[in-house]
């Protein structure tokens, strides 16, 4: 990729991220509003007057149920906001020596990227599902390589990769150190929806 390319690629993620942080902005507030706005005409209606301890627990009582209902909505997700680098006593795995077994199965479940990621512009996401790990069409992430599965950004993985471990995973192995892997499970990639525990 040339360096028009790669520049014009940075300003249009850019775009989208502000877009985006517009958005969850955007959200959150009217998320509020609802929640105050439901407590408030719930209680009038339920008592004829507003006691300020029992909007307060009607409040409680309606956020369960509206993050409940949000959750079920498109939304953009980003993971937490942790220095990847600075990350210590991560799992040690000979993946290599496992990925023949395993079939890098770790590398077809899908999880937010941080921001810190989507800055550096190496990890790439889904622009349909922001912030989200880009898959190929075969289901696996498309930075894993195509024929060995090995991580072709594994400097700049995301936190999720850094931090998961597969040992006691019954998704991937049956019994790790006897090197038995599971079952693959997974539906085809159009149905597919899988997160890292």
């Amino acid at each position: 990729m040339g360096d028009d390319e790669q520049d014009i690629k940075g300003r249009v993620d850019g775009g989208f991220r502000f877009l985006h942080i517009l958005g969850m902005q955007t959200r959150n507030e009217l998320f509020a509003s609802r929640v105050q706005l439901l407590a408030l005409l719930e209680e009038l209606m339920a008592s004829g007057a507003v006691d300020p301890a029992a909007l307060d627990a009607r409040s409680r009582e309606i956020a369960a149920r509206e993050t409940a209902r949000v959750q079920s909505q498109a939304q953009v997700q980003v993971a937490p906001d942790i220095d990847k680098y600075a990350l210590v006593n991560l799992p040690v795995i000979d993946c290599e020596s496992r990925l023949s077994l395993c079939k890098a199965r770790c590398c077809t479940m899908t999880f937010p990227l941080s921001f810190q990621d989507i800055n550096e512009r190496v990890v790439e996401w889904e622009y349909y599902r922001p912030y989200q790990i880009r898959q190929r069409a075969d289901g696996y992430c498309c930075h894993s390589d195509g024929e060995t599965r090995a991580c072709r950004v594994y400097a700049q993985r995301p936190v999720t990769c850094r931090l998961y471990d597969c040992r006691k995973d019954r998704r991937i192995w049956l019994d790790f150190e006897r090197r038995i892997p599971a079952p693959d499970e997974r539906a085809p990639p159009a149905g597919r929806e899988a997160t890292p525990p």
